[in-house]
């Protein structure tokens, strides 16, 4: 597993035999200096990846989100590099977890939620 990046917002990490990207993230993001380079990061470990990746997204460590237009941009940054599937891991049926759902919709984002680390990697596992 490789890091691309960890600060106080995120973590952004690699793991090239599984072609996925791990994303940890953290706190409230509601300013957008608190993600200053997230884009730019996760164009980083996109180009570790193959087509047909897949992501964990691990919420469980997130309070609030206000940078939704972020988070939509990035969805379509990974589909656009061959995204398969993506998996979001909440600590527990949240406002949050409402917020994501809703952007799914408008973006079309191929992401199953899970409350369960284990499960939501081992549905990435599937082929």
């Amino acid at each position: 597993m490789k890091t691309v990046a960890e600060n106080d917002a995120y973590v952004i990490a690699v793991d090239e035999v599984k072609n996925r990207i791990y994303f940890t993230m953290r706190g409230s993001w509601i300013d957008t200096k608190q993600v200053l380079g997230w884009l730019d990061d996760l164009a980083t470990a996109i180009k570790l990846c193959k087509p047909g990746f897949t992501e964990l997204i691990d919420w469980r460590q997130s309070t609030a989100i206000l940078l939704t237009d972020k988070i939509a941009e990035a969805q379509k940054m990974a589909m656009q590099a061959g995204l398969r599937k993506a998996a979001r891991v909440y600590a527990k049926d949240t406002f949050l977890k409402d917020q994501m759902d809703w952007l799914t919709q408008k973006t079309g984002f191929p992401v199953q939620s899970f409350f369960d680390l284990k499960e939501a990697e081992a549905w990435l596992d599937e082929k």
